[in-house]
């Protein structure tokens, strides 16, 4: 029994470093890479200026009866939104992300469980949160210091109006409670149009990759041919988000929204499209490959048996 279970793990083992060697590579459509060539990664790297700026609020209330916090959830809501409305802005827009009900106590429980004190038992609390996101728009036109007392007005405002603005308690006990600090600013800089660049970085990306296999092909003393193969490996904006906070594997939610690209600072936004390519390749001299294929080779000449002259009669 023990000598099956050895046999077993080896070869998992096995199989393991094999898949794991064939990461990477392009295979042909008989599933193997049968045909010459040469495989190269193009990369496209295009610098753009944000032209909006993103912050981000919540909105909360809680009381022990649901009622009681669903009547105080909206008067918090309204407030906010009418001190933002207040400000009598075209360029500043706000979306609600969305509701949450939670217990309004699990902060305070949360405090007691990692000091390692009893949780007594108490009334518990329902709270309602919305996230709320507070765009203001055209900052690439914008001076940089009238830009920055713009949103030091919105910040003032929304703190006026009784929202929330940066890590939320709950937040900042899960960083403590795994050691760490909350990353992230609730101020984001964002560039929303990236078509344009996007197809610059999409041109750069071929570019670099016929120039890397141009180079390899004449330092094999080969021509490069046609492309075989193109796999996308990397395009900001559309890669999966994921979790970089702890907390952040049960509170963010999925929202397939337009591709766009942010940063927590004021500056140039780098927008990146890596591809992987194969090309095709054939000799440099034709002919001399010709010659040199044994299978094109032309087989030596064999002398024909002599034959007997004819008696002359």
């Amino acid at each position: 029994m023990k000598c099956h279970s050895s046999v077993f793990l080896a070869l998992l083992a096995l199989s393991a470093l094999l898949c794991s060697a064939a990461r990477g590579q392009v295979y042909g459509s008989g599933g193997q890479d049968s045909s010459p060539g040469i495989t190269v990664y193009g990369t496209g790297d295009v610098r753009a200026k944000p032209n909006v700026i993103e912050v981000q609020l919540r909105s909360a209330a809680k009381a022990e009866m649901t009622g009681d916090a669903i009547v105080k959830y909206r008067d918090a809501k309204r407030r906010t939104l009418e001190a933002f409305a207040g400000l009598k802005m075209g360029n500043v827009e706000i979306e609600e992300l969305g509701l949450s009900i939670a217990p309004g106590n699990s902060a305070e429980m949360m405090q007691n469980m990692m000091r390692g004190m009893p949780v007594t038992p108490g009334k518990s609390q329902i709270e309602l949160a919305s996230t709320l996101l507070v765009r203001l728009k055209g900052i690439e036109t914008m001076p940089p210091e009238k830009m920055t007392e713009t949103v030091g007005k919105l910040l003032d405002v929304a703190k006026d109006s009784g929202a929330e603005v940066g890590p939320s308690p709950e937040e900042a006990n899960m960083a403590y409670r795994y050691g760490r600090m909350v990353q992230g600013g609730f101020v984001r800089f964002v560039l929303t149009d990236v078509a344009k660049i996007r197809e610059q970085a999409y041109e750069k990306a071929v570019e670099d990759a016929r120039s890397r296999a141009t180079r390899l092909a004449k330092l094999n003393d080969v021509q490069l041919g046609s492309v075989l193969s193109v796999q996308e490996i990397q395009v900001s904006g559309e890669e999966p988000r994921t979790a970089t906070q702890p907390w952040e594997v049960q509170s963010t939610t999925a929202t397939a929204k337009a591709a766009q690209i942010s940063s927590d600072s004021l500056s140039d936004i780098p927008f990146r499209v890596k591809l992987l390519v194969r090309f095709s390749i054939k000799p440099s001299d034709p002919k001399s490959a010709s010659v040199d294929s044994p299978a094109k080779t032309a087989a030596p000449a064999t002398a024909a048996p002599a034959t007997a002259a004819a008696p002359v009669p």
